[in-house]
């Protein structure tokens, strides 16, 4: 067993620290932050138009603005990386930044990446690229024109349901490709397109604000939106291939191409009511399951019945490290003509969306200690018992844990999430699960969104009014973890016993 034989070898022990749980030989351990959550400036895209134009007032908290001065701060926070002793730090192209009108490159932009990602390299730190993380440029889709009135034309092709819309996400990922190839390895088209797709087109919450709460609207105007963004994927995927020939860390692969798949822990509020158990099972298909088993399998699920049954041949076999992000678990209540699906998902923030209480339908309320804030259940299970679900629907596919994080004010609260949530991931891979590494969400405090500033994420918490990053609890006890390759007693101790995450305010 992996725990034994680390055991064994551990210098450790003889101190009466022994490592309770380890992890493999080469294990990656990194961090992760998003161009327009951190780099601020960004006022070429949807999210800005998403922010500021009055027709969207009231959809977030804030704009973005500075968000936390990352584009200038881009080696301080490298070097911040390097402090936790961590490989890998997966970031976004803005690429709003190196494309602002179709078809024309801005090269300062791209020199910008560049500067960035050799500073990375520079420290001896893995560039784990994502070339859409919930942005893209306006003459993509203007939400000024929704309508599509006056297009599609070049300055507003009116969204992914525009066939040039995919071709040109693609164009953008093999100029990357391109450029970068000789200093990046690891590339994901989508930053978990499943939450942008039903976010921004079924409950409103991003851009473009659409909502469609029927099976009808969401065949007729949200199924068309994946299958867009599916064709950019595959076509992206190639390009990609194609063009990134060189190995830039020597591991005897040029490229891994794949995406991040956004995923909770979805269970039935009674496990022995048929309705519920099955409408658990639609909510995941819909929630999680909907772009890897067409990325994967080549099959989509058009009719949201929970059964991927419609073939797409040309987009199977594109994923080469599928990335899992967990941050709840979600409890699903089964209820007949409840839209769209006949599934009440009991997150507070999907159902405020609906305008239903959810204690109408008998959502069970956590414990107020592990309520986030942002309003979910923070279970710290959930990402350990998602490495074999995901193993066991997409054998042979690799996994890394590309997101997983807390929104808390108090650094113990992020400590006991880290070592809690490690723990569980640490016996999943004993088990056999294909899981090779952990980023955290995220480095630094950032732009969450529609929520703004408020939930912090970040292992470094950042004085907004100057931009400094101090590193918290969480940041010191995620050194000591990738410094052993495990948890060892003392820190399990410390921050993995309470059945319960400590109160936000203490």
């Amino acid at each position: 067993m992996l725990l034994l034989a680390t055991l064994a070898c551990d210098p450790v022990e003889d101190s009466g620290d022994p490592m309770v749980y380890a992890f493999p030989e080469g294990f990656r351990w990194g961090a992760a932050g998003a161009a327009h959550q951190i780099e601020g400036g960004n006022t070429n895209n949807n999210w800005y138009q998403f922010e500021t134009l009055p027709a969207f007032e009231g959809k977030t908290v804030e704009p973005s603005g500075e968000a936390v001065q990352g584009y200038d701060r881009y080696e301080e926070d490298a070097d911040l990386v390097v402090d936790l002793g961590a490989d890998v730090y997966r970031l976004s192209i803005e690429w709003s930044r190196v494309e602002p009108q179709r078809d024309v490159w801005n090269e300062a932009e791209w020199q910008h990446y560049r500067d960035v990602i050799e500073a990375l390299r520079a420290r001896g730190v893995e560039p784990m690229i994502t070339l859409h993380h919930f942005t893209e440029p306006i003459w993509v889709q203007d939400l000024t024109d929704l309508a599509c009135e006056a297009g599609p034309t070049d300055t507003n092709l009116c969204g992914w349901t525009h066939p040039e819309v995919p071709a040109e996400f693609a164009e953008f990922c093999a100029e990357a490709a391109t450029r970068f190839g000789d200093v990046v390895d690891e590339w994901t088209t989508y930053n978990e397109p499943g939450g942008y797709l039903l976010s921004g087109y079924l409950g409103g919450a991003f851009p473009p604000g659409y909502t469609n709460l029927t099976v009808e609207t969401l065949q007729a105007n949200v199924i068309p939106v994946a299958a867009g963004m599916l064709d950019g994927h595959a076509a992206a995927y190639a390009a990609i291939h194609e063009l990134d020939n060189t190995d830039a860390d020597g591991d005897g692969t040029s490229a891994r191409v794949g995406f991040t798949n956004s995923i909770q822990w979805i269970v039935p509020v009674d496990d022995q009511n048929a309705d519920d158990v099955a409408a658990a099972k639609r909510i995941q298909a819909l929630y999680g399951y909907i772009f890897p088993d067409a990325m994967v399998n080549g099959l989509l699920d058009t009719d949201l019945d929970g059964i991927p049954e419609e073939e797409h041949p040309e987009w199977a076999n594109t994923v080469d490290l599928m990335g899992y992000q967990y941050y709840y678990r979600m409890y699903v209540k089964g209820v007949p003509g409840f839209p769209p699906i006949e599934a009440v998902p009991c997150d507070p923030n999907a159902l405020a969306v609906l305008g239903v209480d959810p204690s109408v339908f008998g959502c069970p309320y956590p414990n107020e200690d592990d309520v986030t804030m942002m309003g979910y259940e923070h279970y710290s299970p959930g990402l350990g018992l998602l490495a074999p679900a995901l193993a066991a629907r997409y054998p042979g596919v690799p996994l890394r844990v590309t997101e997983a994080g807390i929104a808390t004010e108090t650094g113990r609260r992020r400590a006991e999430s880290i070592v809690q949530q490690l723990a569980g991931l640490s016996e999943a891979i004993e088990d056999g699960a294909p899981v090779d590494g952990y980023i955290h969400w995220s480095l630094t405090d950032n732009f969450e969104w529609a929520y703004g500033f408020a939930p912090r994420f970040g292992l470094y918490t950042v004085d907004f009014d100057t931009y400094t990053r101090t590193a918290n609890e969480g940041a010191e006890v995620f050194k000591t973890i990738i410094a052993d390759n495990g948890i060892r007693q003392s820190v399990w101790d410390e921050y993995g016993l309470g059945e319960h995450l400590s109160p936000e305010n203490e």
